[in-house]
């Protein structure tokens, strides 16, 4: 369908063309002309969908002009460095280092002060070591906490940051709305209000 893209129609075209379609099948006039009967509604719906191709061509410009904006990505602002996410950065740095240096040094502390304290006689340097190791413990702590910060604060910034072009976005929202009014109006009404049995071609495709 389309000779500049060089392919078809995409789920997401086929979707608004059933789209189209449900709303063509429920017009005033089609309804009158079908006599609301269920059989021949489906009929015409089958059938429809196997003409999409000449239906489609009927409101092909719109297309074309929704497809290539669609198909354009903006290119994203120009993003400056944050003296914030150089913040983050050493929080993680240190929510890394800190945690792991400090529970080794508890480790060795802890150890030390136990077989230390298996001699009464090195009891207060076994009860220094205990202390230090305590120490190194809360700040092993306060090294997680301080990285579990970064990582908020981190988020935080992020979803501040602007996802896209919403010009582009309503750009794209207005040529699709175009389209598929084409498509009911141009392609899809003329189709079915000319009955199942009428128009040329119609019983070959």
């Amino acid at each position: 369908m389309d000779p500049h893209t060089g392919s078809g129609p995409t789920q997401q075209d086929r979707a608004d063309f059933e789209y189209a379609l449900g709303r063509a099948l429920a017009d005033p006039a089609v309804r009158a002309a079908l006599a609301d009967d269920p059989r021949r509604t489906a009929r015409l719906r089958t059938l429809a969908r196997q003409h999409s191709a000449r239906i489609l061509a009927a409101a092909e410009p719109e297309y074309l002009a929704y497809r290539r904006l669609r198909d354009t990505v903006p290119a994203p602002p120009a993003r400056t460095a944050d003296p914030r996410e150089r913040l983050t950065g050493w929080l993680g740095a240190l929510a890394l280092v800190v945690p792991i240096v400090s529970g080794s040094a508890a480790a060795v502390f802890f150890l030390l002060g136990a077989v230390l304290d298996l001699s009464r006689p090195h009891a207060g340097p076994a009860g220094e070591l205990r202390a230090a190791a305590w120490t190194t413990v809360a700040v092993a702590v306060a090294g997680a906490l301080a990285g579990l910060l970064g990582l908020l604060l981190t988020a935080a910034w992020r979803r501040t940051d602007p996802a896209g072009d919403p010009q582009h976005e309503q750009q794209v929202a207005a040529a699709r709305t175009t389209w598929r009014s084409t498509l009911l109006e141009r392609g899809l009404l003329p189709f079915l209000l000319a009955g199942p049995d009428d128009g040329p071609g119609r019983a070959g495709g």
